[in-house]
């Protein structure tokens, strides 16, 4: 009797220790992973695509469930050109993390990127319906919908997006975007202007500046476009496109001399087959040009 009652006492020990190695061995593979994910992120940073997929790999061999590792590898993977795996990899850490929305806007944006509008769509439509006030889903709705041809419905995504997160750059680029390729350069102007006042002068994006130029132009303000273009060079590096309008703005504005100067500055620059139309149109300029007489 007395050795029974000893087993049973001994027994309950014997299992206690062994759930409690067990549970060494779960948190070691969790400490192990979680370096090995740092490590990865590290040589990520570091440019070291190759050293970080391998160390998330590993990451995920010692720790399956951890979301945040398959986002990093995910990350990595679309850094690297792997965007199919990078997809499934994304796919695994939205299911892991319960629907996480910025990991399900972050799906819907490499779905996006692929060309797969239906599938960025749902996962748009999945992070506006848990949370109707984050700026990025509605940001990707209405990318999804300008790729789609459906501006006003994208307009209205945008705004959406834009009423949450007022400074929003790729938004209010797109926006501004929308406007003009719908005849309403002033709108643009003023989305754009709204954006450039966010940004000290010299700090100004060329991009911004190339728009808000683009829009001037539109409205025939070809000095002040003009401007707007010759700051977008100052950014640098200057594209052909952008030598382009300004030289066709400093013509407009009765600068001959100073659009000839920048046509051949344009058609200076090391092109590739890209360049075909803006060549074209820089060339049409030059002959127009030479026809110009000279003060």
């Amino acid at each position: 009797m007395a050795m029974f009652v000893l087993a049973w006492t001994v027994i309950p020990c014997l299992l206690t220790g062994c759930a409690s190695l067990h549970k060494k061995k779960i948190d070691a593979g969790i400490l192990s992973a979680r370096q090995m994910s740092l490590r990865g992120i590290d040589a990520k940073l570091r440019g070291d695509l190759q050293e970080a997929e391998s160390l998330f790999n590993q990451a995920i061999d010692n720790c399956p469930m951890d979301e945040r590792i398959r986002y990093h590898y995910a990350e990595t993977l679309w850094e690297a050109g792997e965007q199919e795996r990078a997809v499934a990899q994304m796919e695994e850490a939205v299911q892991l993390s319960g629907g996480n929305v910025d990991l399900v806007v972050r799906l819907g944006e490499m779905y996006l990127a692929r060309g797969d509008l239906r599938q960025a769509a749902i996962q748009a439509g999945k992070a506006i319906e848990s949370n109707r006030q984050l700026a990025s889903a509605w940001a990707l709705r209405g990318e999804v919908l300008r790729q789609m041809g459906r501006d006003e419905e994208s307009l209205a995504s945008y705004h959406r997006a834009l009423s949450y997160q007022p400074h929003y750059p790729q938004v209010q680029l797109a926006t501004a975007e929308i406007y003009r390729h719908q005849g309403r350069p002033g709108r643009a102007l003023a989305t754009l202007r709204a954006l450039a006042a966010t940004y000290s002068p010299e700090e100004t994006p060329a991009q911004v500046l190339f728009l808000q130029g683009r829009a001037l132009k539109e409205l025939r303000r070809y000095d002040a476009a003009g401007e707007a273009f010759a700051a977008a060079v100052r950014q640098g590096p200057a594209s052909p496109e952008l030598l382009y309008h300004l030289a066709e703005c400093q013509w407009l504005a009765g600068e001959p001399a100073n659009a000839r100067l920048t046509v051949q500055a344009a058609l200076a620059q090391p092109r590739d087959a890209s360049h075909e139309r803006v060549v074209a149109e820089l060339i049409s300029l030059q002959r127009r040009l030479s026809e110009t007489p000279r003060l």
